[in-house]
């Protein structure tokens, strides 16, 4: 599961654009080869569109930023129809909050072990539950029964048949979901292959993803959809899709992960040491759930630079700053190590051999690791001149850059600024102070919030031991 930070609107639409790799693969794997089309299936199923429906219409749904996607035209000839029914008495009983994500969660995915039977009644026909501990679909099924009829949920939905037709139409053409699931089935031993494997989808699920076993012969995935797909003024660039491929890929490849990561599980507790890794991500309460999300997420690194080398080093390093958002701090330093030993692994090796060298390389180094911050961030206090010296002083050496950049944050817009050795730049103290001159005579009067750029950087800021700025480092400036 994944949730997304508070980048501009625009980065915000090129984070669901998924991968287009037939024809823009400039390098393939040597392995590749095709599952069977029959092992995989895209859905757009009836009930799982109505749990969301539900959900968007609840107060959390329509005040959370980033759990219901918002926005699109579906969405508003949705909220049309079924505005006048917000205060039928479900949306009370599901009207939860970030602190209830579980229930959340199992409330919209759940409704897929759902349909309707020849009395128009919603009937349990699968077996499983998203989550053991809650199953809030079973619980209110009365009311949501009842909320289908009186909305006529089923004659709009099938007269919404056109829109639906299309997102599985762009979703089958530019998904390429069989390419994915042949790279993780040739560096896994895993069986997945030998499973139905389904991807379920609807437009308002904008956070949390999730990958479930469905039965014993199906494995199901409820990613994000693309904005290209919703909006038609989002262009499908090779860019946006290569870095909306991660949502569906670090679900995926969770089944071929997780499964690898149990044979090792001995070697794994005793040394992987998540509060070393982790900071409340909230995976620590699942059995290797840390270790297995760091995985997943560099997995994706080796995928994209095997598929995509010329622009994996901005759009992969993109993602380790999300991740660290989410509490994994050294999400970027793992990745680099699994791929040093991956591009340096012996003929026949697959990932899914490497683990017992990643943990080694782990064990060697995660009592050292220490994650660099801005040593001081309290309002800078200056006067705003075309040659403003800037001083940030840092908590470690960093590996000195000469290029990099910066987001200039005002009350009215945002400009990015390139700094390079043009901009007086300077490093000193043995790595941990930079100093350049900014160009600061247009702000004055305002605060300026400096932050480091992380969108489409080649070069981020990294420590001497290869480990990012920490997410979200920002400086005050204001006058004197």
């Amino acid at each position: 599961m994944k949730y997304q930070d508070g980048r501009p609107y625009l980065l915000v639409l090129l984070f669901f654009a998924l991968v287009f790799l037939s024809q823009s693969c400039e390098k393939k794997p040597k392995h590749l080869h095709k599952s069977t089309d029959s092992s995989v299936s895209i859905e757009y199923p009836e009930t799982y569109e109505l749990s969301n429906i539900i959900l968007a219409l609840t107060d959390y749904g329509k005040s959370d930023r980033w759990e219901v996607r918002k926005g699109f035209p579906y969405y508003k000839k949705v909220m049309a129809h079924f505005e006048s029914f917000k205060r039928h008495p479900l949306m009370d009983s599901v009207n939860y909050s970030r602190e209830r994500w579980k229930e959340y969660l199992s409330f919209r995915t759940d409704a897929y072990a759902f349909a309707f039977n020849e009395r128009g009644d919603l009937e349990r026909k699968k077996d499983f539950l998203t989550n053991p501990e809650v199953s809030p679909f079973d619980d209110y099924l009365e009311l949501i029964n009842d909320f289908a009829k009186q909305t006529n949920f089923r004659e709009f939905f099938k007269h919404q048949k056109p829109f639906r037709d299309s997102v599985l139409k762009s979703y089958k053409k530019d998904y390429f979901i069989n390419e994915m699931r042949s790279f993780l089935q040739n560096e896994f031993t895993v069986p997945v292959y030998e499973k139905k494997y389904k991807v379920v989808l609807s437009p308002f699920v904008y956070r949390m993803n999730c990958h479930r076993s469905i039965d014993s012969v199906t494995e199901a995935d409820f990613p994000t959809l693309s904005d290209y797909i919703l909006f038609d003024s989002i262009p499908g660039s090779l860019e946006n899709k290569i870095i909306a491929c991660h949502s569906l890929f670090t679900e995926m490849d969770h089944a071929y992960v997780n499964p690898t990561s149990s044979k090792y599980a001995d070697d794994i507790e005793k040394v992987f040491k998540d509060s070393i890794w982790d900071i409340k991500s909230g995976y620590q309460a699942y059995e290797r759930g840390v270790f297995n999300e760091y995985m997943t997420w560099a997995v994706y690194d080796l995928f994209v630079y095997e598929f995509f080398p010329e622009q994996a080093g901005p759009l992969t390093t993109y993602w380790h700053y999300q991740n660290d958002s989410r509490g994994f701090r050294y999400s970027y330093y793992f990745a680099n190590l699994l791929r040093s030993i991956y591009e340096n692994r012996m003929e026949n090796e697959l990932i899914e051999n490497l683990f017992p060298k990643l943990l080694n390389k782990i064990s060697e180094s995660q009592q050292h690791l220490t994650k660099p911050e801005i040593k001081s961030n309290d309002t800078i206090k200056l006067k705003k001149t075309l040659n403003t010296k800037i001083q940030l002083c840092f908590s470690e050496p960093m590996q000195e850059t000469h290029d990099f950049q910066l987001l200039l944050r005002s009350q009215k817009k945002t400009d990015t600024i390139d700094i390079t050795r043009k901009s007086n730049l300077i490093w000193s103290s043995q790595s941990k102070i930079a100093s350049f001159n900014l160009d600061l005579s247009k702000y004055k009067g305002e605060y300026l919030t400096v932050y480091f750029n992380w969108w489409g950087v080649e070069k981020p800021l990294v420590s001497k031991k290869g480990v990012l700025l920490t997410s979200g480092s920002k400086v005050v400036l204001k006058n004197d």
